[in-house]
C-alpha cells in the first residue's frame, strides 16, 4: 500500500484545502496520474500518484489538511475493490467508459467537471478542444458562460454590515501580522533617474518581443547585487546568526483583484534580461488567468513590490518573515532640475525604496545597496 501525503507547498501556510478529487474512488491509477487538487492561500496544486494502485480516498472535498497529512491510499492491484463507493469501477476498463481516464489523448475530466458538462450542455468535443490535460469544473464554467458573456460586476459592500474577507486576504493578514511581530524593519528611499533605463527598456521590448520595463530591470539589478550585498538575501536566525540564500531568487508582487501573490524569478543574477522578462510576462498571465503553480511561489530570498499606479510616490513594503529585505518600486514621475547653465531640464525619476531587518542591516547598508541599484539603472546596458 502506498500512502499519498501532501508535501509542504507554501512555506507561509500551515494548512491547505482539498479542492477537487481527480481520481475516482476505486479507480486504478498509474504512477504520475493526477489524484487530487489542493489549494493553498496563493494557488492550487495537483498531487500526482507516486506509484500504481487502486485509489481509496481518506478525506472529502473541502476538508482542511496539514502538510505531510495522508489524504489517500493506493491499494495493490491484487486487493479486492469491494466496499468502495462505486462498484462499477471493479473492472478497470470502466474508467474509460466513465470518461475518467481515456487512453486515446490522455485528457482527464474530473467528476465535478463532468457533472457540470451534463447540466450545462457542454459537449465533450468542446472540452477536448481546450487542449489541457486536466479539465476541471472551472474550465467548464468558462465554456458554459461563453466568450461573449461578461463577468457581472462585483456587488458593492452592504452598508453597516460585517464583511468576511476572502481566504487569500486572510492569509495575507496573517503574514503581515507575523512580519510586524517578528521583524524590526526600517525603510530608506533614494531618488533614481530612469530616463536611460526606460529608453533601454523600449529597445529591449522590440528586440525580445516581450514586455521589458522598470520591474524587469529592477529584478535583474537585484539579482546582480546579491554577491555584493549578500545580507539583503538572507534569513535571520537566533543568537546573531544569519543564513545566506544560495541564489538571488527574487519574488515580485502581483495583485489583480484575486489576492496578493508573489511568484519568484529563479536565479535572477545568472538569468538574462530576456529570460527575466519572459518569466514576468508568464506571471502576469497567470495572475489574470488560472492562477499560479506552487513551484512559481517557492522560496524567494527577497521581494520586489510593485506600486506603479500613477501618482504613487512612496511605498513601504513588508519584510516577509524569513527575509531581511524588500524593495519597493513606485510610479515614475517627471521632475525638473537646472542644467549647468541654469535652464530647467525635465527628467524621469522614481523613489526606489528598501525596507530591511534592522537586526541585520543598518541605514548605511541600505543607502549603499540603493546607490548600487541606482548605478545599474543609470547604466542599463549592464543589465542586458
Amino acid at each position: 500500500m502506498i500512502e499519498v501525503r501532501v508535501p509542504r507547498l507554501n512555506s507561509n501556510d500551515t494548512h491547505y484545502i482539498v479542492v477537487e478529487w481527480v481520481a475516482e474512488e476505486g479507480s486504478r491509477v498509474a504512477e504520475g496520474d493526477p489524484l487530487v487538487v489542493v489549494e493553498t492561500s496563493k494557488a492550487t496544486e495537483e498531487i500526482a500518484a507516486e506509484g500504481e494502485g487502486v485509489v481509496r480516498r481518506l478525506l472529502p472535498e473541502g476538508a482542511e489538511i496539514e502538510p505531510g497529512q495522508t489524504v489517500a491510499h493506493l491499494l495493490p492491484g491484487s486487493e479486492p475493490l469491494a466496499g468502495l463507493e462505486d462498484p462499477r469501477l471493479e473492472d478497470p476498463r470502466q474508467d474509460v467508459a466513465l470518461g475518467h481516464r481515456p487512453p486515446d489523448d490522455g485528457v482527464v475530466i474530473t467528476g465535478p467537471a463532468r457533472a457540470l458538462m451534463a447540466s450545462a450542455g457542454v459537449s465533450e468535443e468542446r472540452v477536448r478542444a481546450l487542449g489541457v490535460r486536466l479539465v476541471r469544473r472551472a474550465d467548464i464554467e468558462r465554456l458554459a458562460a461563453g466568450p461573449e458573456t461578461p463577468e457581472p460586476p462585483a456587488p458593492p459592500y452592504p452598508q453597516h454590515e460585517r464583511v468576511t474577507l476572502g481566504r487569500a486576504q486572510r492569509r495575507t493578514a496573517e503574514l503581515v501580522a507575523e512580519s510586524h511581530r517578528t521583524v524590526p524593519a526600517a525603510f530608506t528611499a533614494l531618488t533614481v533617474e530612469v530616463d536611460a533605463a526606460l529608453a533601454m527598456a523600449r529597445t529591449a521590448t522590440r528586440s525580445y518581443r516581450t514586455l521589458v520595463g522598470l520591474p524587469e530591470l529592477l529584478v535583474r539589478a537585484a539579482g546582480l547585487l546579491r554577491d555584493r550585498f549578500p545580507l539583503f538575501f538572507a534569513e535571520a536566525e537566533p543568537d546573531g546568526v544569519v543564513r545566506l540564500a544560495p541564489a538571488a531568487h527574487v519574488g515580485v508582487t502581483f495583485d489583480t483583484g484575486k489576492g496578493l501573490a508573489v511568484p519568484v524569478v529563479r536565479d535572477a543574477g545568472t538569468r538574462s534580461l530576456a529570460e527575466v522578462s519572459k518569466d514576468l510576462m508568464e506571471f502576469r498571465r497567470a495572475s489574470m488567468g488560472d492562477g499560479f503553480r506552487e513551484r512559481d511561489l517557492r522560496d524567494p530570498s527577497t521581494v520586489v513590490t510593485l506600486h506603479t499606479d500613477p501618482g504613487v510616490a512612496f511605498a513601504v513594503p513588508v519584510v516577509f518573515p524569513g527575509h531581511t529585505s524588500a524593495l519597493s518600486l513606485p510610479a515614475v514621475r517627471t521632475e525638473l532640475e537646472l542644467d549647468g547653465e541654469g535652464a530647467p531640464v525635465a527628467r524621469q525619476v522614481v523613489n526606489l525604496g528598501v525596507a530591511y531587518d534592522h537586526r541585520v542591516l543598518n541605514g548605511r547598508d541600505a543607502v549603499a545597496f540603493l546607490v548600487a541599484a541606482r548605478e545599474l539603472l543609470r547604466s542599463p546596458e549592464q543589465l542586458a
